[in-house]
């Protein structure tokens, strides 16, 4: 039996992945950070899918997590991850193609949207390059790929209208798959 799980991914079967989230409209309702909780074996998973999650993990939890995840692959199991590129977000308010406060609520989750889903708020941050180096620090292989990217469409609790100037730009997302070695 393949495993492949959509960790933090809404649905049943999402592209052939098992969803886990704590969310009520998935195949597996638990806390995605918890692995051992609904994965009993070591070394037998295909695929871990992250897109926009792996941010959501707390910073106490991150290393463990990670951690996790590798004792979790079989050889030759993946990590893929899509997320924000705070780099390139950073570098958009630096060129001033994004005022500070809209830099701001794409790094750190505006109150609202954590009103809605406390698990909604940010607690990591990175750029391509170096989150592959937490995996690589961890004895995975990790490669980068272009994952595209999101239009900004945040508000701000302070000055509502200010960030809707910026509605539409696109937000680049960093793609990092990390591999289980075969050996």
């Amino acid at each position: 039996m393949t495993l492949r799980y959509d960790l933090g991914g809404v649905g049943f079967g999402p592209n052939g992945r098992l969803a886990v989230n704590l969310h009520t409209d998935c195949d597996i309702h638990h806390d995605f950070t918890d692995l051992d909780g609904f994965i009993e074996r070591d070394g037998c998973v295909e695929e871990f899918y992250l897109c926009h999650s792996l941010e959501h993990v707390p910073v106490t939890r991150y290393r463990k997590f990670l951690g996790d995840m590798s004792r979790k692959l079989r050889p030759g199991g993946r990590v893929v991850v899509v997320q924000t590129d705070a780099g390139t977000v950073i570098r958009q308010w630096i060129g001033g193609e994004l005022s500070f406060r809209a830099m701001r609520a794409t790094l750190f989750t505006p109150a609202e949207r954590i009103h809605g889903n406390p698990l909604n708020q940010h607690h990591n941050m990175w750029t391509a390059d170096e989150l592959a180096r937490d995996f690589e620090s961890l004895g995975l292989q990790a490669t980068m790929f272009d994952a595209g990217w999101w239009s900004f469409d945040m508000i701000d609790a302070f000055l509502p209208n200010e960030l809707t100037a910026y509605h539409g730009v696109p937000i680049h997302n960093l793609g990092v798959v990390a591999s289980k070695p075969m050996s």
